[in-house]
């Protein structure tokens, strides 16, 4: 992970952070994994649901508020409900 993104994110102090990487996709400030497969991870947020599509994704890191995911990434959405 990039020291100098979490920095930021530290200083800006916002309500989420969700950092795009080539084979990763970094969200600081989740509330809930709502679903995972290998093809769609859906978080919630305090806003608004996270849907992630692709294939092999799979969670490397995971805290009560911080995940990493990793996989070939497609498509990233929002959806409010």
């Amino acid at each position: 992970m990039h020291m100098k993104d979490n920095l930021i994110n530290f200083l800006y102090d916002k309500k989420y952070f969700i950092n795009i990487y080539d084979e990763y996709i970094h969200v600081f400030n989740y509330q809930e994994l709502v679903s995972l497969t290998s093809e769609k991870i859906v978080l919630k947020l305090e806003e608004f649901k996270l849907n992630i599509m692709g294939s092999e994704l799979f969670i490397t890191k995971m805290l009560p508020n911080e995940i990493l995911i990793k996989g070939k990434v497609s498509k990233v959405e929002f959806s409010y409900e």
